[in-house]
């Protein structure tokens, strides 16, 4: 157990998964995972669920920065998670990084 006001990060993948201009998605529990890269390069994470459908993203078409749910069409910034269509933002995950391996850690 963790110290109080410590929470569990939880190992992603590498940080070689996580591709300069596209997405990397995994699982965390029962959360899907979506990593990109910010305009700086570090490594974000977001839900992987739509927040329109609640469909998976993954196998969403990536083109100039955005990802497009494959299920209903709804648009994301895969750097921001911001909302390019009218619905909510995608929920962010904290990450950090050791050595290789990015961590995440998942909501609650």
């Amino acid at each position: 157990m963790l110290p109080s006001g410590q929470t569990d990060y939880q190992d992603a993948c590498s940080t070689m998964q996580v591709p300069k201009s596209g997405v990397f998605f995994t699982t965390i529990g029962s959360q899907e995972v979506m990593l990109a890269r910010d305009a700086a390069g570090e490594i974000v994470a977001f839900s992987g669920f739509c927040t329109h459908s609640l469909g998976k993203l993954e196998g969403g078409a990536v083109e100039d920065g955005e990802i497009t749910c494959p299920h209903h069409g709804a648009r994301f910034d895969i750097r921001t998670g911001r909302a390019k269509t009218p619905c909510p933002n995608l929920p962010r995950f904290d990450v950090k990084i050791e050595g290789r391996r990015v961590l995440v850690r998942p909501s609650r």
